[in-house]
């Protein structure tokens, strides 16, 4: 596509403006700007996904997902882990870390994974979760795949970042790295916005972007050349989240599922998560942001509330749904979110108002076929580093794994004592689940009572 149409294109769409000052550009900066708007889908970015109207009915239309239990999940236990640890064994599991985000609202300059959390050790996010994929390895003597999504903002950094470490043990050949794609941030009017002549102001499409780059770069392909069957789907920042995990893939492997959610029951009903509930037969997660404060609290006949499973965005998705919606050519919606931007305008740069637009991963849940939500104890399993400070925060991180650790150490009969400001860190390399660490644990000490670190 040459100019000339990218001119009619734009102007078709109401985004001739972006071609100001181009004439200013080096002939190669042109070049480089005309391609990269010839990518870009104009259509859809003025067709974002609407909120959910709050109907009146809502509480008639929105019923429950099936979800399996704690009950249920203790009295099939063995089943589910026999199935999964079969799927392990034939190397038909790998990982998926979702990578693409900035340290920035931690005050850290770079990717958010080569953020240092442990308490002692000092290891970054990366490492940790490296190190989960390598213990894991190690215990069905499978190279399990490791497939990291960056951002081009942290594509580099991140395969550097790696190298450097010798990818914390794991083969070359194990971590698969792929970058998601950018998206036009743009203003109120819905106009794309600049971050200088012939540089559109973008961002990352989000972790929906996964399934569409994971397509695009081959990846996919790569996954199922190596016979993989199930993909645990975890996020970079959740330092506690497993990927040693054969109760989770045994569910995926004896429901035939497309997807398995992973949900926690709400602490109440405004916290802000994502909530597994099924619409029209399907199942559908529903953001806090498209609920108002009444629905939120809609209970059925019983009592229990409507909206009572929250995501923590932990999923096990099936390598055959993946394929399907390729082959369909299936491509996640753009939501919209409000945010001040930096913009360049004719006055420089200049803050704006705007919205970025970003794809979720959740949206292929209401695509899936047969889908399960698991109920996890969410002290074991998620301990998110988002903020600086307070919760959800390194500090609230490293004290949710402490005491995950605590709990492991008195399992096996050890008093654990612990003063404010004191930590216990357990590498994944010595246990990265609590069965392991008992069957591994020598009784070296009846008490803990201070600083404690296991590697």
């Amino acid at each position: 596509m040459d100019a000339f149409d990218i001119a009619e294109q734009l102007a078709a769409h109401g985004q001739e403006h972006v071609l100001t000052d181009i004439e200013s550009l080096s002939a190669e900066q042109r070049d480089a700007f005309i391609a990269r708007l010839a990518k870009v889908d104009w259509e859809e970015l003025q067709c974002p996904v609407e909120v959910a109207d709050s109907s009146t009915d809502a509480d008639t239309t929105v019923g429950p997902s099936r979800v399996i239990q704690l009950t249920e999940r203790t009295e099939r236990a063995d089943e589910f882990i026999a199935a999964g640890e079969v799927a392990y064994a034939a190397g038909q599991v790998a990982v998926l870390m979702v990578a693409g985000g900035q340290g920035s609202r931690l005050g850290f300059s770079g990717p958010k994974g080569c953020y240092e959390i442990g308490a002692h050790s000092g290891k970054s996010i990366y490492q940790v979760q490296a190190e989960k994929v390598l213990a894991l390895s190690q215990r069905v003597q499978k190279a399990v795949p490791f497939a990291v999504m960056t951002s081009p903002a942290t594509d580099s950094e991140t395969r550097e970042y790696f190298a450097v470490n010798d990818n914390f043990g794991l083969a070359a050949d194990q971590v698969l790295f792929f970058s998601q794609s950018m998206v036009p941030s743009i203003d109120e009017n819905g106009k794309a916005l600049l971050a200088g002549p012939g540089q559109l102001l973008e961002n990352p499409d989000g972790h929906g972007g996964c399934h569409t780059a994971l397509v695009a770069s081959g990846t996919l392909d790569e996954l199922e050349a190596r016979g993989i069957q199930q993909i645990v789907y975890i996020q970079v920042d959740n330092i506690l989240v497993p990927v040693d995990d054969p109760e989770l893939v045994g569910v995926a492997v004896v429901e035939n599922t497309d997807v398995i959610t992973k949900v926690l029951e709400k602490a109440d009903p405004d916290e802000r998560v994502g909530h597994l509930v099924k619409i029209a037969g399907r199942d559908h997660i529903i953001e806090y942001t498209e609920l108002t404060e009444e629905e939120t609290r809609l209970t059925y006949d019983d009592g229990s509330l409507i909206y009572r499973w929250g995501s923590p965005a932990m999923h096990c998705w099936s390598v055959g749904f993946f394929r399907r919606l390729a082959d369909k050519q299936f491509t996640l919606p753009l939501h919209r979110s409000q945010k001040p931007l930096k913009a360049w305008t004719a006055a420089g740069i200049t803050e704006v108002i705007g919205w970025k637009n970003e794809r979720f991963i959740f949206d292929l849940v209401s695509e899936a076929e047969q889908s399960v939500g698991l109920v996890i104890d969410r002290d074991d399993e998620f301990a998110p580093v988002k903020n600086p400070t307070g919760i959800d925060s390194a500090q609230s991180a490293q004290q949710l794994a402490s005491d995950l650790y605590g709990r492991w150490l008195a399992s096996t009969g050890v008093t654990v004592e612990l003063q404010a400001g004191q930590h216990i860190e357990i590498s994944p390399l010595f246990a990265a689940t609590k069965k392991q660490f008992q069957h591994k644990w020598d009784n070296r000490l009846t008490t803990v009572c201070g600083d404690y670190y296991l590697e």
